[in-house]
């Protein structure tokens, strides 16, 4: 939304708008794509060594249970006071600093769409720290469940298109003209659903990871 509202301020709308909407989620696809890649392989080292796989995987469930915890406690936070600043699963300021500093710093590259692509892969990176939360125990579960078959290559490619879906919805509704205000108010009111259903998706995880 912030990426939205910059270009906004720079006067791109129209077919610009719609490439340059393109061109970052395309970034942000092939760049988590090669992050599953670069945790999916470290991940099955721990596959052959059935001490380290029991270790991590009850350190991965003890987080997943600490994740869920925050995530519940957050979306009643929000409810209480609806003040975001309370909320703890969420990208640090000096992140979220960068990411706005990389964003206008892309903007101001000589050819738009090449720094759509920059802001795109750079700021994917940045965030995994917070969407690496899913990400990761994700990518643990794919492994144990498929190790090394065709399947898991898919699924990775799956979820990626799925976690891309939202992006791309973003950008088309703001290429037909919805405002950011109408993002922002949306955004606020899905706060307590998304961190609700979070949670649900952490104890989720956590109880397939104890059941295999």
């Amino acid at each position: 939304v912030f990426f939205l509202s910059l270009l906004g301020v720079s006067k791109i709308s129209g077919r610009k708008l719609f490439l340059t909407g393109l061109t970052y989620c395309l970034a942000s696809f092939l760049t988590y794509v090669m992050l599953g890649l670069g945790i999916f392989r470290f991940l099955l080292f721990f596959s052959g060594y059935s001490v380290l796989k029991i270790i991590f995987e009850t350190a991965l469930t003890g987080v997943l249970l600490v994740f869920a915890f925050l995530s519940f406690r957050d979306a009643w936070t929000f409810r209480k006071t609806g003040n975001s600043r309370h909320i703890t699963l969420q990208l640090p300021g000096r992140i979220k600093e960068r990411i706005h500093s990389v964003m206008r710093a892309g903007l101001k590259m000589p050819h738009l769409l090449a720094g759509a692509f920059c802001i795109g892969a750079v700021v994917t990176v940045l965030e995994s720290v917070c969407s690496g939360q899913v990400y990761v125990p994700t990518m643990a579960f794919m492994a144990r469940e498929t190790g090394l078959n065709s399947r898991w290559f898919l699924l990775l490619l799956l979820y990626n298109i799925m976690f891309i879906l939202p992006l791309l919805f973003l950008f088309f509704a703001a290429w037909r003209g919805t405002t950011l205000a109408v993002f922002l108010e949306w955004s606020r009111r899905n706060v307590v659903k998304a961190k609700t259903a979070l949670g649900v998706f952490f104890l989720v995880l956590a109880a397939l990871i104890l059941m295999g």
